[in-house]
């Protein structure tokens, strides 16, 4: 016996229902699917592709520590740094400043030199003020900057030199025969400039006179014995006749100044 299945109107809707609703399904999980894939896809783009970097606090950066044998080196460099000298000279420039001109009034005994004197007491006085400018310290140091005073002295290699502030007074400068600083180095000099004079005479002509005192302390010394001298050259340009000359007067002048020391220190070379 066979069943005939039959559907009526009602039975035709429903069952285009059902059919519409399961193509409707498939449309939506297909979207879905579709989503689901752009989702991942763009999350594997945002993975790869670089995002902009949060911004950073700044950090005070430890210093880095050498190792332990750079340690050990610098701690050696330091100490000889901080080393003293080998031995010490101090130099003392003078302040002074000296003129004298004679004629050949001079020649004439007592009475011609005061004559003499008095002739040329403005002279002197005006000649001496410059000398004082031109030949001041800082121009004495420049000077003997280009003589090697440790060789010349007969000293130490490695000595080191030190210019000291002038001393005015003369009872210091050429009689004190003790140390003039505070230093009590085992090894230890003093260098005094303690003439700067400049003379014109009839005769002889225009020259630079400087006197010299050399103190040597070596071995400790406490007070020593003056080693005196004096050295003394021509000039060609000094006193300036005009402001023009100036600055040829004034490297007569160094040139005369650096002349006089050698031949004083010539004493200490035999």
């Amino acid at each position: 016996m066979k069943i005939k299945h039959t559907f009526g109107s009602t039975g035709v809707a429903l069952a285009s229902a059902i059919l519409l609703s399961t193509t409707v399904s498939a449309q939506d999980a297909a979207e879905g699917a579709d989503a689901a894939a752009e989702a991942t896809a763009e999350a594997a783009a945002d993975a790869v592709m670089p995002k902009e970097a949060a911004p950073v606090e700044p950090r005070e950066m430890m210093p880095v520590q050498p190792v332990e044998g750079e340690q050990v080196t610098e701690v050696v460099e330091i100490v000889e740094e901080l080393a003293p000298p080998v031995c010490e000279l101090r130099v003392f420039p003078t302040l002074e400043g000296q003129a004298q001109t004679t004629g050949w009034l001079s020649g004439f005994g007592v009475i011609g030199a005061v004559a003499d004197a008095a002739k040329n007491k403005d002279r002197n006085i005006s000649e001496a003020e410059y000398l004082r400018d031109a030949l001041g310290p800082r121009f004495q140091v420049e000077a003997l900057g280009t003589i090697d005073l440790v060789e010349e002295l007969k000293l130490p290699e490695g000595t080191a030199i030190m210019y000291e502030t002038p001393i005015a007074d003369r009872k210091i400068t050429t009689k004190v025969k003790t140390r003039l600083t505070d230093s009590t180095a085992d090894c230890y000099a003093e260098l005094l400039i303690t003439q700067n004079l400049y003379q014109k005479k009839a005769i002889y002509g225009r020259s630079l006179n400087n006197r010299f005192i050399f103190k040597d302390f070596r071995g400790g010394k406490t007070k020593t014995k003056m080693v005196k001298g004096r050295g003394g050259n021509g000039l060609k340009h000094f006193p300036p006749k005009t402001t023009d000359e100036t600055e040829a007067a004034e490297a007569d002048l160094l040139a005369a100044f650096t002349k006089n020391f050698l031949e004083y220190s010539k004493r200490f070379k035999r």
